[in-house]
């Protein structure tokens, strides 16, 4: 593409995507890195209803990783709809960091681009030779 109106259009609209990315991630600051999951046990306790299948649970669990190192914590039932919504927060900012990654390389590029097409209109303006 070697138009620069076209190309600062496309920058244009990369920069409102760019916007909206910083806002949603700003947004998103309340988040806990992990996973939510529900565990049964067994008891093994003589004549108990988890030996006849009936397990014991379901007991929640926050498992996280940090420094190559797990942890877990138990969760009361009351507390698991607000972590899983910070664990999905989490998640969904690291897309969002993702996303925001790429669209600032893309953005560089069109930058380049229009760097290069606004200087070979200059050159042609000015009846000079192309340089290769």
């Amino acid at each position: 593409m070697t138009d620069p109106e076209a190309i600062r259009k496309r920058v244009l609209a990369h920069l409102a995507e760019q916007r909206a990315l910083v806002e949603t991630l700003l947004s998103l600051k309340e988040q806990i890195q992990g996973s939510v999951f529900a565990r049964y046990q067994e008891c093994r306790k003589e004549g108990c209803a988890c030996s006849r299948g009936e397990k014991h649970g379901p007991y929640y669990i926050l498992s996280k990783r940090s420094g190559g190192k797990g942890s877990y914590a138990y969760l009361g039932e009351e507390d698991v709809p607000t972590v899983r919504d910070l664990v999905a927060r989490s998640k969904a900012f690291r897309d969002g960091m993702r996303r925001l990654l790429k669209v600032n390389a893309e953005l560089v590029a069109l930058l380049k681009a229009y760097q290069a097409a606004s200087a070979q209109q200059g050159v042609r303006r000015l009846g000079l030779p192309l340089q290769p």
